[in-house]
């Protein structure tokens, strides 16, 4: 069993796997002001809640775009499991042909991500991480990844016209029942989770355009893709809510020489 950890602007998600395979999976609060020992703790705890003991993993690897809670989730997750965790970043193999300006601006998550596309879905592939942005990926024919386009997310978006727009409230997120609202809320939900569906779409047909050829696969992960997806007139789309946590193993195995 090893830990894999993907740590976003919203939230941190833990990953206990085995073989390729979820065992338990949970999230933590991406907050900058608790320290090492707290987030020890709570990994601890909500294991073992799972029935898992961070003793007995054979290591950890990280994914993260937020250098502050990697220096803090480092020396935490190396206290839970008594290893030094892998981070993807620079100097890690994994495997994927990085063809952009400079490789190192690809993000951990979105890297893990293409090296899962890579190895578990027909090529050319597109990826889309729904998280704080929405990060879209383009893996070519043969397996390289050549560039992507980042748009804010959807709840960036939720709390920016909340916080933003004195007289819009803050509303949930989930399917509306109508394209056009009849009060405020509903025109608010309408354009949040409308607006997403209608732009992915929208990106995945120019991203199509520019390539010259359909993808063979489009898989979105995020904490957005089960609301968003449904809502798309595109129907070939995958849901896969372990692209990262398998990503994140199979750079693991790659490394784990290096240990």
């Amino acid at each position: 069993m090893i830990l894999t950890l993907d740590i976003g602007n919203a939230c941190i998600t833990v990953c206990c796997v085995e073989n390729g395979a979820r065992l338990c999976r949970f999230q933590l609060t991406s907050d900058k002001n608790r320290t090492t020992d707290e987030y020890a703790a709570y990994m601890t705890l909500l294991a073992k809640s799972n029935g898992m003991d961070l003793s007995r993993a054979a290591g950890a690897i990280i994914a993260s775009v937020v250098p502050q809670l990697t220096a803090l989730l480092s020396p935490a997750v190396r206290r839970c499991t008594g290893r030094a965790p892998l981070i993807v970043g620079p100097g890690v193999r994994s495997g994927l042909n990085i063809r952009m300006d400079d490789p190192a601006e690809l993000g951990g998550d979105l890297a893990a991500a293409a090296v899962a596309a890579v190895e578990r879905y027909p090529l050319p592939c597109i990826i889309v991480d729904m998280g704080t942005a929405t990060a879209v990926g383009v893996i070519d024919a043969k397996g390289c990844y050549i560039g992507g386009l980042i748009c804010p997310g959807v709840g960036l978006s939720q709390s920016s016209l909340a916080q933003s727009a004195s007289q819009l409230p803050d509303v949930s997120l989930e399917t509306p029942k109508r394209v056009i609202g009849k009060n405020t809320r509903e025109s608010m939900r309408s354009g949040l989770v409308f607006g997403a569906a209608a732009m992915l779409d929208g990106v995945l047909d120019r991203v199509e355009a520019e390539l010259g050829m359909s993808a063979a696969s489009v898989v979105v992960t995020g904490e957005s893709a089960g609301t968003v997806v449904p809502n798309c007139r595109r129907s070939a789309i995958s849901i896969d809510e372990d692209l990262v946590m398998y990503g994140l193993w199979s750079i693991w195995r790659k490394n784990r020489g290096a240990e």
